[in-house]
């Protein structure tokens, strides 16, 4: 691991930690009563604070997950252009990823359609700076991310929001022509192929995968509800729409369990055939780049 790489670790489990350690009980109260019980069902899952044992799993876990990919990238560019890359947060919702990029060395916007997930997430970001002492350099935008964009940047993130984003060719269209040269686009996401997933997100949404979205204030926007993306299919749709694959992974579970030299040599060889395992995989990591 690089210098760059080992300080974006430290900094990325140092907010993680915050997270689990200062911040998931306090911040409730803070929440408007949808918001906090939508909050605290996201978040359940984290492990107990004093409970180190599981927090060393859910760290080394996450570091090897999705957002542990692309801390590493953000803390290679940051090194490679000698200044805080810029990064987007395309569906932020509570503003988590926004605050550990900006934690892992970048400048973050975090930009998501509805304005009581960005209100919670500012809430959040508040209560960061007051409990540490350091500022985050995140701004909250509300946003339609399949209409023109005001800004390029070195990567953009989506995170279990590619599903709700419609048309997905707009937004493809918006990340073509905004990202920075050697810039990516990274996406973490169910693998939509699990039989599993398929079955339950049927359950949530019905047959009616485009409902659109109303908003509080009573702006309407297209949207899509729980929209799947197999391996295979996002490729292609990828592909079409002017963006070429560097990097495709799928995972399996259990991604903290193993000793790093067992995953390492077992696990991350079968991680990186995409191809392989499309009904057992759990999530999937999807990076492109413009076909320039």
């Amino acid at each position: 691991m690089s210098n760059a790489a080992d300080n974006a670790r430290e900094r990325f489990e140092r907010f993680v930690r915050w997270t689990i350690q200062k911040e998931y009980g306090p911040i409730q109260a803070r929440l408007p009563e949808g918001e906090r019980a939508a909050f605290a069902d996201y978040y359940k899952n984290l492990p107990k604070p004093g409970d180190e044992a599981a927090i060393a799993r859910y760290l080394r876990g996450f570091w090897r997950s999705e957002a542990g990919w692309t801390a590493r990238w953000i803390g290679e560019r940051a090194k490679a252009i000698g200044a805080r890359p810029r990064v987007m947060d395309a569906g932020s919702g509570f503003g988590t990823y926004a605050m550990l990029y900006a934690s892992a060395g970048a400048d973050v916007v975090g930009a998501d359609l509805r304005p009581d997930r960005l209100a919670a997430a500012q809430t959040r970001l508040e209560f960061h700076r007051e409990s540490t002492g350091e500022t985050l350099p995140v701004r909250y935008d509300r946003a339609d991310l399949t209409k023109e964009w005001d800004g390029d940047y070195d990567l953009v993130w989506v995170y279990n929001a590619l599903s709700h984003i419609d048309p997905v060719e707009g937004f493809l269209e918006q990340v073509r022509k905004h990202l920075k040269p050697g810039g990516v686009l990274v996406i973490g996401d169910i693998n939509g192929a699990h039989p599993k997933h398929h079955k339950r997100l049927q359950e949530i949404r019905g047959d009616d995968v485009h409902p659109g979205y109303t908003a509080p204030d009573g702006q309407h926007y297209t949207y899509a509800m729980e929209r799947e993306f197999p391996p295979g299919e996002i490729r292609q749709i990828f592909e079409a729409n002017g963006l070429r694959m560097v990097h495709h992974e799928l995972f399996w579970g259990g991604l903290g369990m193993l000793p790093e030299p067992v995953y390492q040599l077992a696990m991350r060889p079968v991680q990186s055939m995409w191809w392989f395992g499309h009904q057992v995989a759990l999530r999937q990591l999807v990076v492109a780049t413009p076909a320039r």
